[in-house]
């Protein structure tokens, strides 16, 4: 079955008559869920809440008001008036001008605080969608992927591990996510998928524990990460799930992880992981798509397409959504510009601008602590 196929089957599954009729879906008080319609105690009605108000969703215009602003929810006509007006009986001022200095290029202020007017209370966060490195407190920074490629959704990587450290020896463990992009109508993400040579997906050759703790859908259990610390960098991918999926919420179709270790990725031209419910209402401003343990040696390009539904139950896509991995950028190196002579536990070194030279050949069977022997300005003593 072809993976788009497959999408159909989901979104139909249950809703044909024997003679083929489509049977709308509804609920316990027949209003059409396919629709976005569901009950209004108030009014007696089947409605859609951003476009109908229904007092079941607020107690009173400042409630709404607040609601609205995170929720897409109407409110009565008679709440559109200056909140101020409302809440405290008197007349709302005129704004200023935002007190917000430009963040930047790139750069928006993502959740900005109002008062009662609308006016601007509080800029809020600033974040930033740029190809260049952002200094995100950590000593390894990560280039982020570019924000303006998509309509819907931004990449992210988060690194699990401490410049390549701390994890699986000689590995680096990087966590995937994509955030929803403002003032979209993003309900939820139902799979990851590859399409046709154009829009295949592409895992690149990453981490694998071996026999029952591996994991390659949903992330893995936390009690199998207690009996087996090692899994915790297991590699897998996922829609927001990460304890192992205890709940059968996610399938798979299409995609040979059989094949996938560290030395191999994989790639389907006709394959998805999915939700198995693709109407979950999972709104959520940051979704998680995977984890990733890749060999230090490896800079590779993660690859997927990613396929939601809409507030109003359209669908929608975004195609090649790419995630660079590059280890090599995190390592830090312990060898000092200056130094000319590095021991490296063993044997002495040349070095020239931190990149080590010619070496001597003993054969040692304890290894010592590294340190610079000689540095430039130091005479060569």
């Amino acid at each position: 079955m072809k993976v788009l196929d497959l999408f159909v089957y989901l979104n139909t599954l249950l809703s044909y008559t024997s003679s083929g009729d489509i049977i709308p879906t509804r609920d316990g008080h027949n209003c059409l869920i396919d629709k976005g319609f569901s009950w209004c105690e108030e009014i007696n009605t089947c409605i859609r809440i951003w476009e109908t108000p229904c007092k079941d969703n607020y107690i009173d215009c400042e409630d709404c008001l607040f609601r609205q602003r995170l929720e897409n929810i109407a409110c009565p006509p008679e709440c559109n008036i200056d909140s101020h007006e409302i809440v405290s009986g008197g007349p709302c001022p005129s704004c200023s001008p935002p007190p917000c200095p430009p963040p930047g290029p790139d750069c928006h202020y993502s959740s900005p605080i109002l008062d009662d007017c609308g006016c601007i209370d509080d800029c809020g966060l600033i974040t930033c969608s740029s190809s260049e490195e952002t200094d995100d407190g950590s000593q390894c920074p990560i280039t982020q992927p570019p924000c303006s490629n998509y309509e819907f959704i931004c990449p992210e990587i988060t690194e699990v591990t401490e410049c390549s450290e701390g994890g699986i020896d000689g590995f680096t463990t990087y966590r995937l996510s994509v955030r929803v992009k403002d003032h979209v109508n993003v309900k939820n993400i139902y799979a990851l998928f590859g399409e046709s040579s154009d829009h295949e997906l592409y895992l690149p050759p990453a981490y694998q524990i071996d026999g029952p703790f591996n994991s390659n859908i949903g992330g893995v259990s936390p009690s199998i990460i207690q009996i087996f610390p090692d899994a915790f960098y297991d590699s897998w991918i996922t829609i927001d799930i990460t304890d192992g999926d205890p709940s059968n919420q996610l399938s798979t179709i299409g995609i040979d992880f059989n094949e996938w270790s560290d030395t191999n990725g994989i790639t389907t031209s006709n394959g998805a992981i999915f939700q198995i419910d693709p109407n979950d209402n999972n709104y959520k401003n940051e979704y998680i798509l995977g984890q990733m343990t890749i060999p230090n040696y490896v800079n590779d390009v993660l690859t997927f397409n990613v396929q939601g539904r809409e507030v109003n139950d359209d669908s929608w896509k975004e195609y090649d959504v790419t995630f660079n991995l590059n280890p090599s950028d995190l390592i830090q190196n312990p060898i000092p510009l200056d130094c000319v002579l590095w021991y490296d536990g063993c044997n002495l070194c040349q070095v020239t601008n931190g990149i080590l030279g010619l070496c001597t050949s003993n054969s040692c069977l304890v290894y010592e602590d590294t340190f610079c022997h000689s540095h430039s300005h130091s005479g060569g003593h």
